[in-house]
C-alpha cells in the first residue's frame, strides 16, 4: 500500500498502486511491469552514523557554495562547511557519479547546496543507444520509447538525468535548510530528473527536482520508498510518479508548475 501524509499539492502527483493490479496509468506508458508481492516495508530515515557508506556530492564552486549557505543557522552552516571541505578530497561533482559509485546497500548520498545540471547526462543518445528497436509512445506534446529494464541499464541517460537502477536501500538527502537549496535541473532535456527503478528501499529527502519533459521523480517496480520534504516543479507532466510500487510514503512534499 502507499501511505500519504501531509502533502501540499498544486499539480502533478500520481501514485499507481500495486493493489489496483493495473499495469498502466492514464497519460503514462511503460514496460510490462512485475507487481510487488507485498513483502517489503517503508524504509526508515538513516543518519550518517547508521549508514553502511557515505558519499558526498558538491557541484558548486566555493564562492557559489558559500553564498548559498550564508544565511543558514550557524550549526547548519558549520556542518555544510565541514562537508564541503571533506567533499573536495573525496566527493563527486555530479549525483550520477555518486550513484555509480555505490557498492553496498545502506549507502547515504549527501547533496550539498547547489544546482546540479548533470551535464554529462544531457546529450542525445549515440551509438547503439540511439538505435534501440523499441515501441514508441505518443502522448501528444511528448513522445518517447518504451524501454525494458535491460535497456535502462545499457542506456541510463536516454530518458533520465539521474538513473538509480537495481540499487537497494539508498538514501539521497540534500544538506540545505530546505528543498530549494539543492536543485536537480533537467533543463527539459530528459523525461525524468531522477528515475529509481527496482530500487527497493529508496529514500529521497530535502531537495528539488525540476524542468523535465515528464516526471521530476519517477519510482517504478520498487518495494519500499519515501519521498520526504521534496519539491517537484515545472515539469510537463508529474512532479512525482510512483508506478508498480508498494510500501511507499509521501510526506511534506510539494508539486507545482
Amino acid at each position: 500500500m502507499v501511505h500519504v501524509r501531509r502533502i501540499s499539492l498544486a499539480v502533478g502527483v500520481a501514485a499507481t498502486l500495486s493493489i489496483l493490479g493495473a499495469p498502466t496509468a492514464a497519460a503514462h506508458a511503460d514496460r510490462e511491469v512485475v507487481l510487488p508481492d507485498g513483502t517489503g516495508s517503508v524504509p526508515e530515515y538513516r543518519t550518517a552514523d547508521e549508514a553502511a557508506d557515505v558519499l558526498l556530492v558538491c557541484g558548486a564552486g566555493q564562492a557559489d557554495f558559500e553564498r548559498r549557505i550564508a544565511d543558514f543557522p550557524p550549526d547548519l552552516r558549520r556542518r555544510n562547511l565541514e562537508l564541503f571541505a571533506d567533499c573536495q578530497d573525496r566527493g563527486f561533482g555530479t549525483l550520477q557519479e555518486a550513484v555509480d559509485a555505490v557498492t553496498q546497500p545502506g549507502t547515504n548520498i549527501y547533496l550539498l547546496p547547489g544546482e546540479y545540471l548533470e551535464q554529462s547526462s544531457r546529450p542525445e543518445p549515440t551509438g547503439e543507444c540511439a538505435e534501440l528497436d523499441r515501441p514508441w509512445y505518443d502522448g501528444g506534446h511528448y513522445r518517447y520509447q518504451i524501454l525494458e529494464f535491460d535497456d535502462q541499464i545499457a542506456c541510463p541517460t536516454n530518458q533520465n538525468l539521474v538513473a538509480i537502477l537495481g540499487i537497494r536501500d539508498l538514501q539521497i538527502e540534500g544538506t540545505g535548510a530546505g528543498p530549494d537549496d539543492v536543485v536537480l535541473d533537467a533543463g527539459y532535456t530528459k523525461l525524468n530528473a531522477l528515475r529509481a527503478d527496482r530500487a527497493d528501499g529508496i529514500y529521497l529527502k530535502n531537495f528539488t527536482a525540476q524542468r523535465t519533459t515528464f516526471n521530476a521523480i519517477y519510482i517504478i517496480e520498487t518495494q519500499g520508498f519515501v519521498i520526504d520534504q521534496m519539491v517537484g516543479r515545472w515539469n510537463d507532466e508529474y512532479g512525482f510518479l510512483t508506478f508498480a510500487v508498494d510500501h511507499g510514503l509521501y510526506t511534506d512534499c510539494e508539486a507545482y508548475g
